[in-house]
Protein backbone atom coordinates (compact mmCIF):
# COMPACT_ATOMS: atom_id res chain seq x y z
CA UNK A 1 0.00 0.00 0.00
CA UNK A 2 1.16 3.34 -0.73
CA UNK A 3 2.26 5.84 2.14
CA UNK A 4 -0.98 7.81 3.53
CA UNK A 5 -0.41 11.54 2.03
CA UNK A 6 -0.52 13.08 5.78
CA UNK A 7 2.39 10.23 6.53
CA UNK A 8 4.30 10.48 3.37
CA UNK A 9 7.11 12.55 4.94
CA UNK A 10 7.83 10.38 7.23
CA UNK A 11 6.22 6.64 5.84
CA UNK A 12 8.02 4.96 2.63
CA UNK A 13 5.74 2.59 2.45
CA UNK A 14 2.76 0.09 4.12
CA UNK A 15 2.15 -3.80 3.38
CA UNK A 16 -0.63 -5.86 4.31
CA UNK A 17 -0.57 -9.92 4.40
CA UNK A 18 -3.76 -11.24 5.03
CA UNK A 19 -3.71 -14.16 7.42
CA UNK A 20 -5.26 -16.04 4.20
CA UNK A 21 -1.92 -15.46 2.38
CA UNK A 22 0.36 -15.18 5.68
CA UNK A 23 2.51 -19.05 5.92
CA UNK A 24 4.64 -20.16 9.14
CA UNK A 25 8.02 -19.03 7.80
CA UNK A 26 11.68 -17.50 9.13
CA UNK A 27 11.84 -14.20 7.05
CA UNK A 28 15.56 -13.32 6.32
CA UNK A 29 15.66 -9.30 6.82
CA UNK A 30 18.85 -7.65 5.23
CA UNK A 31 20.42 -4.37 6.28
CA UNK A 32 18.54 -1.35 5.45
CA UNK A 33 18.77 2.21 7.57
CA UNK A 34 14.73 2.53 7.52
CA UNK A 35 12.60 1.55 10.95
CA UNK A 36 9.76 -0.77 10.85
CA UNK A 37 6.40 -0.90 13.03
CA UNK A 38 5.03 -4.75 12.62
CA UNK A 39 1.92 -5.51 13.88
CA UNK A 40 0.64 -9.29 13.96
CA UNK A 41 -2.97 -10.15 14.01
CA UNK A 42 -4.97 -12.65 15.07
CA UNK A 43 -8.34 -13.44 17.19
CA UNK A 44 -6.54 -14.26 19.98
CA UNK A 45 -4.50 -10.75 19.93
CA UNK A 46 -2.13 -8.09 18.51
CA UNK A 47 1.67 -7.89 19.12
CA UNK A 48 3.21 -4.81 17.54
CA UNK A 49 6.93 -4.64 17.24
CA UNK A 50 9.02 -1.45 16.34
CA UNK A 51 12.21 -3.21 14.96
CA UNK A 52 15.05 -0.69 14.71
CA UNK A 53 17.92 -0.20 11.88
CA UNK A 54 19.93 -2.58 10.54
CA UNK A 55 23.73 -3.04 10.04
CA UNK A 56 23.23 -6.97 9.60
CA UNK A 57 20.73 -9.75 8.50
CA UNK A 58 18.16 -10.72 10.92
CA UNK A 59 15.97 -13.34 10.85
CA UNK A 60 11.88 -12.33 11.94
CA UNK A 61 9.17 -15.78 12.27
CA UNK A 62 5.48 -15.32 10.69
CA UNK A 63 2.71 -17.78 11.14
CA UNK A 64 -0.01 -19.37 9.12
CA UNK A 65 -3.34 -17.85 10.00
CA UNK A 66 -1.99 -14.26 11.38
CA UNK A 67 -2.35 -11.46 9.33
CA UNK A 68 0.89 -8.57 9.21
CA UNK A 69 0.85 -4.79 8.78
CA UNK A 70 3.90 -3.41 8.59
CA UNK A 71 4.56 0.21 8.47
CA UNK A 72 8.47 1.03 6.47
CA UNK A 73 9.52 4.52 7.86
CA UNK A 74 12.05 6.55 6.07
CA UNK A 75 15.59 6.55 6.75
CA UNK A 76 15.80 8.60 10.23
CA UNK A 77 11.86 9.10 10.64
CA UNK A 78 11.77 6.82 13.70
CA UNK A 79 8.40 7.76 15.39
CA UNK A 80 8.50 8.76 18.74
CA UNK A 81 6.54 4.83 20.18
CA UNK A 82 9.53 4.21 22.74
CA UNK A 83 11.78 5.81 24.95
CA UNK A 84 15.11 5.33 23.17
CA UNK A 85 16.91 6.62 20.19
CA UNK A 86 17.87 4.72 17.20
CA UNK A 87 21.52 3.94 18.17
CA UNK A 88 19.85 1.84 20.86
CA UNK A 89 17.50 0.23 18.43
CA UNK A 90 20.34 -0.60 15.94
CA UNK A 91 20.23 -4.51 15.05
CA UNK A 92 17.05 -4.57 17.89
CA UNK A 93 13.41 -4.26 18.67
CA UNK A 94 11.15 -3.07 21.21
CA UNK A 95 7.20 -4.53 21.88
CA UNK A 96 4.76 -2.27 21.99
CA UNK A 97 1.91 -2.11 24.67
CA UNK A 98 0.61 0.93 23.16
CA UNK A 99 0.51 3.14 20.49
CA UNK A 100 -0.86 6.96 20.74
CA UNK A 101 -2.37 5.91 23.92
CA UNK A 102 -4.61 3.04 22.66
CA UNK A 103 -3.64 -0.08 23.80
CA UNK A 104 -1.93 -2.66 21.12
CA UNK A 105 -5.22 -5.23 22.16
CA UNK A 106 -7.69 -2.15 21.13
CA UNK A 107 -5.38 -1.60 18.21
CA UNK A 108 -5.87 -4.42 17.00
CA UNK A 109 -9.76 -5.65 17.25
CA UNK A 110 -9.93 -2.19 15.76
CA UNK A 111 -7.40 -3.47 12.60
CA UNK A 112 -9.24 -6.94 12.26
CA UNK A 113 -12.73 -4.93 12.54
CA UNK A 114 -11.66 -2.28 9.57
CA UNK A 115 -13.17 -4.99 6.68
CA UNK A 116 -10.70 -3.73 4.80
CA UNK A 117 -6.45 -2.44 3.75
CA UNK A 118 -7.69 0.83 2.90
CA UNK A 119 -9.56 1.07 5.85
CA UNK A 120 -6.86 -0.23 8.28
CA UNK A 121 -4.88 2.26 6.85
CA UNK A 122 -7.29 5.19 7.32
CA UNK A 123 -7.64 3.93 11.23
CA UNK A 124 -3.04 3.23 11.99
CA UNK A 125 -2.79 6.98 9.93
CA UNK A 126 -4.92 8.71 12.67
CA UNK A 127 -2.91 6.91 15.28
CA UNK A 128 0.32 7.77 13.85
CA UNK A 129 -0.34 11.34 12.73
CA UNK A 130 -0.67 11.74 16.96
CA UNK A 131 3.19 10.78 17.47
CA UNK A 132 5.45 12.99 17.66
CA UNK A 133 8.50 12.77 14.58
CA UNK A 134 11.96 14.26 14.50
CA UNK A 135 11.83 18.06 13.03
CA UNK A 136 13.90 18.90 10.16
CA UNK A 137 17.51 19.25 10.91
CA UNK A 138 21.34 18.75 9.70
CA UNK A 139 19.93 15.04 9.04
CA UNK A 140 17.62 15.93 6.56
CA UNK A 141 19.51 18.32 4.64
CA UNK A 142 22.62 15.63 4.30
CA UNK A 143 20.19 13.03 3.37
CA UNK A 144 18.64 15.41 0.41
CA UNK A 145 21.96 15.98 -0.83
CA UNK A 146 23.26 12.16 -1.08
CA UNK A 147 20.24 11.46 -2.51
CA UNK A 148 20.60 13.99 -5.30
CA UNK A 149 23.78 12.58 -6.27
CA UNK A 150 24.34 9.28 -8.05
CA UNK A 151 27.40 8.25 -6.08
CA UNK A 152 27.87 8.58 -2.20
CA UNK A 153 30.26 11.87 -0.50
CA UNK A 154 33.11 10.84 1.63
CA UNK A 155 31.80 12.42 5.44
CA UNK A 156 34.26 15.46 4.95
CA UNK A 157 33.12 16.25 1.53
CA UNK A 158 29.32 16.26 2.66
CA UNK A 159 30.39 18.07 5.82
CA UNK A 160 31.60 21.21 3.60
CA UNK A 161 28.75 20.48 0.82
CA UNK A 162 26.38 21.24 3.67
CA UNK A 163 28.59 23.80 5.25
CA UNK A 164 28.70 21.68 8.54
CA UNK A 165 31.54 20.83 10.94
CA UNK A 166 32.30 16.83 10.59
CA UNK A 167 31.76 16.18 14.57
CA UNK A 168 28.03 17.93 13.54
CA UNK A 169 27.26 15.77 10.48
CA UNK A 170 27.86 12.89 12.76
CA UNK A 171 26.41 13.41 15.63
CA UNK A 172 23.15 14.30 13.28
CA UNK A 173 23.44 10.98 11.78
CA UNK A 174 24.19 8.89 15.13
CA UNK A 175 20.68 11.11 16.36
CA UNK A 176 18.26 10.29 13.77
CA UNK A 177 19.92 7.02 12.21
CA UNK A 178 21.89 5.73 14.62
CA UNK A 179 25.09 5.04 12.87
CA UNK A 180 27.62 6.99 10.94
CA UNK A 181 26.81 8.66 7.32
CA UNK A 182 29.76 6.23 5.99
CA UNK A 183 27.43 3.07 7.44
CA UNK A 184 24.36 4.84 6.15
CA UNK A 185 26.08 4.74 2.50
CA UNK A 186 26.98 1.77 2.43
CA UNK A 187 24.24 0.31 3.23
CA UNK A 188 21.89 2.58 1.17
CA UNK A 189 24.27 1.48 -1.62
CA UNK A 190 23.45 -2.33 -1.05
CA UNK A 191 19.76 -1.54 -0.90
CA UNK A 192 20.34 -0.03 -4.50
CA UNK A 193 22.09 -3.38 -5.76
CA UNK A 194 19.73 -5.25 -4.20
CA UNK A 195 17.01 -4.15 -6.22
CA UNK A 196 19.01 -3.82 -8.89
CA UNK A 197 19.72 -7.37 -9.15
CA UNK A 198 15.74 -8.56 -8.63
CA UNK A 199 14.52 -5.92 -11.04
CA UNK A 200 17.37 -6.73 -13.89
CA UNK A 201 18.04 -10.39 -13.20
CA UNK A 202 20.25 -10.77 -16.56
CA UNK A 203 22.22 -7.60 -15.88
CA UNK A 204 25.68 -9.00 -15.06
CA UNK A 205 27.51 -8.59 -11.74
CA UNK A 206 30.09 -6.60 -13.09
CA UNK A 207 27.53 -4.11 -14.40
CA UNK A 208 25.39 -3.29 -11.92
CA UNK A 209 28.08 -2.52 -9.43
CA UNK A 210 29.52 -0.05 -12.23
CA UNK A 211 25.88 1.41 -11.95
CA UNK A 212 25.32 1.41 -8.22
CA UNK A 213 28.90 3.17 -7.76
CA UNK A 214 31.07 0.56 -6.62
CA UNK A 215 35.05 0.69 -7.80
CA UNK A 216 33.98 -3.00 -8.63
CA UNK A 217 32.67 -6.45 -8.34
CA UNK A 218 35.01 -7.71 -6.15
CA UNK A 219 34.36 -4.59 -3.88
CA UNK A 220 30.46 -4.80 -4.27
CA UNK A 221 30.83 -9.02 -3.05
CA UNK A 222 32.98 -7.86 -0.51
CA UNK A 223 30.30 -5.45 1.11
CA UNK A 224 27.03 -8.28 0.48
CA UNK A 225 29.64 -10.69 2.03
CA UNK A 226 30.46 -8.42 5.10
CA UNK A 227 26.84 -6.72 5.66
CA UNK A 228 24.50 -10.02 4.81
CA UNK A 229 26.27 -13.33 5.01
CA UNK A 230 25.54 -13.87 1.22
CA UNK A 231 27.21 -12.83 -2.50
CA UNK A 232 25.30 -10.87 -4.70
CA UNK A 233 25.11 -14.19 -6.99
CA UNK A 234 21.67 -15.32 -3.87
CA UNK A 235 20.19 -12.32 -4.96
CA UNK A 236 18.97 -13.21 -8.03
CA UNK A 237 16.25 -15.11 -7.40
CA UNK A 238 13.22 -13.19 -5.53
CA UNK A 239 12.82 -14.49 -2.15
CA UNK A 240 11.33 -13.55 1.42
CA UNK A 241 14.46 -11.99 1.87
CA UNK A 242 14.25 -7.68 2.26
CA UNK A 243 12.99 -5.55 4.60
CA UNK A 244 9.08 -6.56 6.22
CA UNK A 245 7.14 -9.41 5.58
CA UNK A 246 7.08 -10.61 1.66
Amino acid sequence: MPAPAPLAERVEFLMWVPPESSVSHVHEVVPDANVDLLLELSDERCRAVLYGPLTHTIHVPSRAGHGYLVVHFHPGAMPGLVDASPSELVNGFVELRELAGLSVDALGERLLAAGSPERMREELTALLSRVPYPPGDSFDRALRHLLARPEPLRPGALADALHLSTRTLQRAFKERVGFSPRTYTRIARLQEALSALREHPTRSLSEVAHRIGYADHAHMTRDFRELTGRTPSDFRTPSPSGRGLG
